[in-house]
This record gives structure tokens, C-alpha cells and sequence, in this order.
């Protein structure tokens, strides 16, 4: 029985021994693998928190977010306001359009009179008494 189990034990530990020569063996062979492998997880491990930190959104105190909320609302309310003045000031540039035709249109009209008048006036040097005082009439209603 004592031989026996010392021919088990010397050939477990011959077992043991190529055991750990394989394993040695297939450590050493794949170490450069095992590298690469450890750098790519890293890397992975790098560019997840790269991208963790970058996208994540920061909390804001409740205080800030109020505040910000409020002056969004006052900015909403402004830009409200705006439109309705820029429809009133548009309001008010067509009314200027119209008034600004209307004198345009008198300039004309007065334009045309005293060219009218103009020529008439040359023309006062060759009537008689009766067609001045007629002319006259004419020109003052009178």
C-alpha cells in the first residue's frame, strides 16, 4: 500500500509537473496576445468614460433651475411683446406709404397748376380788359 502510494504520488507529481510546463508553455506563447487584449480593454475602458463624462448631463441646483425657468418665461413674454410692436410699426409704414403717395400726388397736381398758371399768365399780356377780368374771376372765384 506504501508503494502504491508513493508511485501515485511521484506520478501526480509528474502529472503536476507537465501540467505546469503546458501551462508555462501556453503563457509564454500568448503573452503578446494577452497584451493586445489588456490594451484594448483599457482603451474601451477609456473611451466609455470619455464618453460617459462628456454626455452626461450636470444637475442643477433647484434654486438656478427656478431662476432660469423664470427669466425663460420673462424672455417669452418679451419676445411677445416685440412682435406686437413690430406689427404696430409696420402698421405705421404703410399709413407713412400712403401719406407719403398723397403729397407725391399734390407735389404733381401743384407742379401742373403753376405750370398751367404759368403759361396762362404769359398769355395775360394779350387780352383785353374784359378776358383779364374774366381770367381773373376765374383764377380767385370772386
Amino acid at each position: 500500500m506504501n508503494q502504491l502510494k508513493s508511485t501515485t504520488k511521484k506520478i501526480s507529481k509528474a502529472k503536476v509537473k507537465k501540467v505546469e510546463q503546458e501551462i508555462t508553455t501556453f503563457v509564454n506563447k500568448n503573452k503578446g496576445k494577452a497584451k493586445i487584449g489588456l490594451y484594448i480593454i483599457g482603451g474601451l475602458i477609456i473611451l466609455f468614460g470619455i464618453i460617459w463624462l462628456t454626455t452626461r448631463q450636470p444637475k442643477i441646483p433647484a434654486d438656478i433651475k427656478s431662476t432660469i425657468d423664470s427669466l425663460t418665461n420673462v424672455n417669452k413674454q418679451l419676445t411677445e411683446h416685440q412682435k406686437q410692436i413690430d406689427s404696430t410699426i409696420d402698421a405705421y409704414k404703410a399709413e407713412l406709404k400712403q401719406v407719403d403717395n398723397q403729397i407725391y400726388n399734390i407735389k404733381e397736381k401743384t407742379t401742373i397748376i403753376k405750370e398751367y398758371y404759368h403759361e396762362v399768365s404769359q398769355q395775360v399780356e394779350h387780352y383785353t380788359p374784359s378776358q383779364i377780368d374774366s381770367f381773373f374771376h376765374q383764377r380767385y372765384n370772386y
